[in-house]
């Protein structure tokens, strides 16, 4: 992220920043702190102490007893704001108000801070909210003030290309659309996110800023509630903000093609165009598009799918590129079709029906293969493609497209006798697969299965699955997570050892399990938790939607959310857990929580600091580089569950 430009700077602006809501919140909270308030291990404020912050705040608490800071939202986002724009400074088990507190800021300074705590609201550059970035570029673009019926639209325009995960928005907290992979959208069932309000991510979107001072209404006063007297327009800062988000982010002028692609693969398509018009603006139409297509036609699927989109969108100006590429077989197909849909039709290759239909298939199975275990991947093909399966293997035999044997053998792709289409094993074949794909949260399938809140039908009855998310609290770049799917009578203490093989811990540590005021864990008087191995999940979640906490390592105080996401019914369920999706690397053990790893991430990115080496030394790495806090690795999650014992 770049700084503010420095023709932006002034003392105005920097007083507006130290004026806005989210700042006052945060340097309030900073005055609280003073000399000096006690953290735990994670690096949060103690329970007691957090409940006398949120009095000092006027945070109403819903309990009488805090358990934890990371309960308290409201406290804890004024405690990251406070955090990102330095008012607030821990070291080691305390943190501290900034000794410059008092003194009269340093505009650049601050509004550098103001941009950082800013920016963390929009997920930029980690985790970027499609549709908060698409209604800070629609205020940013438009020359006119815009009303929220307008941002609503514009949101919803742009929903299917939010993240396959469907992460929730930082701002408004919802759900929104995943892509619909090559229209293919029936292999993964999105209809329980597909109606998201656009105009509650919108208002929502548009009180954020406001709580930063970005955007006012057109008469110059500052949205509350829920933004409903629009229109609205960015204010000096928002237009600060928007230029650091969108030229900050932007590839150089002389980035290659594939830094440029991966630069704007996580936004949508109209903010792409913003952040890329430097890199265009810097060479011919012919360059670019001559650049983009030798990058897609080596790059894996998606990004291949990205440089062939932007290429498209350069213009007629760039035709003598695409007839050079339509010289070529196989990917030139692609050139041989923009120029068809221009009319400016090439020599056409009898083959370039089939070589886009098998690519367009191996773009989809590398798009879903991270989403679904290999058997359920095969069996889904099959479902979706359902009569057309007769024609796939010619076509995938005739297409001379070089991934076409490959796919065959992810497939399991056979001709049978009566020379049909045969998947091995055959969808028939797989026991439960139809509780996976169809009877997911939100299609009518899993809303039949789900059973009202408090009846046990799944673990009564001893069969059946129930698919739960593992999420890391207070972890978010990248946020740390996994979807599993387990036996539906499983007990606590099973789950327990599915937790630590599906997230990557050692279980080196003590753990417990809570829900309403009971802790479940080993049997031990000393602790005294109940005996997690007598208690069932689903006697804990009765319906989709319930949650339950699990805290590993009584030091470090890991802390999941257990939420259930569906129930299945089926005689003939899988006994062994199954993680068909995650994100995000397990943090190393022993690191200190939550904020010693985000400050083991600081050291490993500044070779300067003083601790760099020893951190390297304490992980065992050569370099920096072998950190990646974004390494997931599906295949290596389900062996280690694979491994797993649950006995039946």
């Amino acid at each position: 992220m770049l700084p503010p430009s420095a023709t932006l700077i002034s003392a105005d602006l920097a007083d507006a920043a130290l004026s806005c809501p989210a700042l006052v919140r945060a340097r309030k909270l900073a005055d609280w702190v003073g000399a000096g308030r006690e953290l735990t291990s994670s690096g949060v404020l103690r329970p007691a102490v957090a409940a006398e912050a949120c009095r000092a705040l006027g945070i109403p608490l819903s309990a009488k007893r805090l358990r934890s800071a990371l309960d308290v939202d409201e406290l804890m986002l004024d405690w990251a704001v406070a955090s990102d724009a330095g008012f607030i400074v821990a070291q080691g088990r305390y943190a501290y108000a900034s000794p410059d507190l008092a003194a009269p800021p340093d505009p650049g300074l601050l509004l550098n801070a103001w941009v950082t705590a800013a920016v963390t609201g929009l997920g930029v550059p980690d985790e970027p909210c499609a549709g908060c970035l698409t209604v800070l570029h629609e205020l940013h673009t438009n020359g006119q003030p815009q009303s929220i019926e307008d941002l609503a639209t514009a949101v919803t325009a742009v929903g299917e290309f939010e993240t396959a995960q469907a992460e929730p928005c930082p701002d408004c907290g919802g759900i929104h659309n995943s892509p619909d992979l090559l229209g293919l959208g029936g292999l993964i069932d999105d209809e329980d996110i597909d109606g998201v309000d656009g105009l509650e991510h919108a208002e929502g979107t548009v009180v954020g800023l406001a709580a930063f001072g970005a955007v006012a209404t057109a008469n110059g006063s500052a949205p509350d509630g829920a933004a409903a007297d629009g229109p609205f327009r960015l204010t000096p800062l928002g237009s600060m903000l928007a230029a650091a988000v969108f030229e900050g982010s932007a590839p150089a002028a002389d980035a290659d093609a594939g830094a440029v692609i991966s630069a704007i693969s996580d936004v949508p398509p109209s903010v792409a165009w913003t952040m890329m018009r430097p890199w265009l603006d810097a060479r011919s139409a012919d360059s670019a598009v001559g650049e983009l297509l030798a990058f897609a036609e080596t790059a894996s699927a998606g990004q291949r799918v990205a440089a062939i989109a932007l290429a498209s969108e350069v213009g007629p100006k760039a035709a003598r590129t695409w007839r050079q590429w339509a010289k070529r077989p196989g990917f030139g197909a692609y050139a041989r079709q923009w120029l068809a849909d221009h009319r400016k039709p090439a020599a056409h290759d009898p083959s370039d029906e089939a070589w886009l239909a098998v690519d367009a298939l191996a773009i989809m199975l590398d798009a879903l293969s991270d989403a679904l275990p290999p058997f359920l991947l095969a069996a889904a093909v099959q479902q979706q493609l359902g009569t057309e399966a007769t024609e796939l293997l010619p076509l995938l035999r005739e297409s001379g497209h070089p991934a076409a044997d490959g796919i065959m053998t992810q497939l399991g792709l056979q001709p049978a006798p009566t020379g049909r289409l045969s998947l091995v094993p055959s969808l028939p074949d797989l026991p439960g697969l139809q509780d996976p794909l169809s009877a997911r949260p939100g299609t009518a399938a899993g809303r039949r299965a789900r059973p009202k809140r408090g009846q046990r039908t799944a673990a009564d009855q001893r069969s059946g699955t129930c698919q739960i998310k593992i999420s890391l609290c207070g972890v978010t770049k990248p946020p740390v997570w996994r979807r599993v799917v387990i036996p539906a009578d499983i007990t606590l203490g099973e789950l327990h050892g599915v937790i630590q093989q599906a997230m990557g811990w050692e279980d080196g540590h003590l753990h417990v399990f809570s829900t309403g005021g009971q802790q479940y864990g080993s049997p031990d008087p000393e602790l005294g938790h109940a005996d997690e191995a007598s208690v069932r999940l689903l006697d804990l979640l009765s319906a989709p939607g319930d949650k339950l906490r699990y805290t590993y390592d009584f030091g470090d105080d890991w802390e999941h959310d257990i939420a259930l996401e569906d129930i299945s019914l089926d005689e003939a369920a899988a006994v062994s857990p199954s993680c068909p999706a995650g994100k995000g690397a397990c943090p190393p053990e022993d690191c200190g929580g939550i904020w010693g790893y985000a400050h083991l991430q600081d050291v490993l990115a500044d070779p300067r600091d003083e601790d760099h080496g020893d951190m390297l030394d304490w992980l065992g790495l050569d370099s920096a580089d072998e950190f990646d806090p974004r390494k997931f690795s599906i295949d290596e999650v389900n062996t280690r569950l694979a491994h797993l014992t649950i006995a039946r």
